[in-house]
C-alpha cells in the first residue's frame, strides 16, 4: 500500500490496495491510521460490486444501515446511488447545461444530533466535465484563525437548520423529485452544535460552521450572530483551504464527516454520472435540539 499527500490542502492518495479481496489485518490498520491522520483519502483503481463497497467501510467503522435511504439497493444494504440518469440510462432532465446535483458546503446529517462518521463515494461513471467533490479541512480552518477570534468563539454554538437549507435544496434539480416530505421545512428541528468542535477521536479542534446549515449563533441572536457566521464562512471557504477532487472511474473518496466539509460541484445535464455512496456508522451525540438542555 502506498500513501502519499493528496494536495497542499490536505488529504492523502492511496494506491496498491484492492477492496475486491478481503483486506489483511495490517492493511485495515494502515487504512484506519491514514483515515485518522488525514481525514480524507482518495483510493485509486477499484473495481467493485455494491456489496464490496459496503464491506470497504469496515476499517473505518462499518456501514450505517439504518434508516435505509430510499435509493438504496435492497441487495446491498447501506449503498445508495447518486445518478444523473434514470436506472435504464434514460435522460431525466432535458437541460444540457443545468448543473445536476450541485450542493453547497456542508457536513452530512448536521441537522440531527448525531452526525455520521463519514462516507465512501465510489465513481462508477464520470462526466467529461465537472462532477467533482470539494473538501475543506476543519482542523486547518480553525488553526488559521487569529488567536483573538479563537478566544471569542470558544463556547459558542452554531444553529444548524434544516429549514435554513431548504431554499438551496429545493432549487436543486437533483432534489426536485424527492417529494414534499423530503423538502418540508419543518421536517427536522433546529439543532445546536459547538462552533469549535473537539474531534471525538483525535481531540483536535475543528471550525464547525457548515454554510448550508448555519443559520446563526445561539449566544449571539440577531444581526451580530449572523455577522459572525458570515465572517467565518468567508474565512473557511477561502481558496487556500479548498481542494476539489475530480474523479477517475474506480476512485473512492473516503472522508471524516466530523472534520471535513464537502460540496458537490454538479454535473451538466448532457453528461451521465453515476456514483455509489455508503455512509460510515456514526458515534457520539454531538449536537442538541434547540431548547433542549
Amino acid at each position: 500500500m502506498i500513501i502519499e499527500p493528496l494536495s497542499s490542502r490536505g488529504g492523502a492518495s492511496v494506491s496498491g490496495i484492492d477492496f475486491s479481496e478481503p483486506l489483511s489485518e495490517d492493511e485495515s490498520f494502515q487504512l484506519r491510521a491514514a483515515f485518522e491522520e488525514h481525514g480524507l483519502l482518495v483510493i485509486r483503481g477499484q473495481t467493485l460490486t455494491k456489496q464490496q463497497l459496503a464491506a470497504a467501510t469496515e476499517p473505518f467503522g462499518g456501514p450505517d444501515l439504518s434508516p435505509p435511504a430510499e435509493d438504496c439497493d435492497p441487495k446491498a444494504p447501506g449503498v445508495s446511488e447518486i445518478r444523473t440518469r434514470g436506472p435504464n440510462g434514460e435522460v431525466i432532465h432535458q437541460d444540457d447545461d443545468a448543473l445536476l446535483g450541485e450542493t453547497g458546503w456542508h457536513s452530512d446529517h448536521a441537522y440531527i444530533t448525531m452526525p455520521n462518521r463519514g462516507k465512501l463515494l465510489y465513481a462508477v461513471e464520470v462526466p467529461e466535465e465537472r462532477g467533482g467533490t470539494g473538501f475543506i479541512d476543519g482542523f486547518a480552518t480553525y488553526d488559521a484563525l487569529p488567536d483573538a477570534t479563537k478566544q471569542r468563539i470558544e463556547g459558542f454554538h452554531v444553529i444548524q437548520s434544516w429549514a435554513h437549507a431548504q431554499a438551496t435544496i429545493a432549487s436543486n434539480m437533483a432534489y426536485r423529485d424527492k417529494g414534499e416530505s423530503m423538502l418540508a421545512a419543518d421536517r427536522f428541528a433546529d439543532v445546536a452544535y459547538p462552533l469549535v468542535l473537539t474531534h471525538p477521536v483525535s481531540g483536535r479542534k475543528a471550525l464547525n460552521c457548515p454554510p448550508l446549515w448555519a443559520a446563526g449563533i445561539v449566544e449571539l441572536p440577531g444581526e451580530e450572530g449572523q455577522a459572525l457566521v458570515d465572517e467565518l464562512i468567508t474565512h473557511l471557504t477561502s481558496s487556500q483551504f479548498v481542494h476539489w477532487h475530480r474523479y477517475e472511474p474506480g476512485d473512492i473518496a473516503a472522508w471524516d464527516n466530523w472534520r471535513y466539509l464537502h460540496a458537490a460541484e454538479g454535473t451538466p445535464g448532457r453528461y451521465a454520472r453515476l456514483m455509489w455512496s455508503v455512509v460510515i456508522r456514526g458515534g457520539p451525540v454531538i449536537g442538541r435540539e434547540i431548547g433542549v438542555q
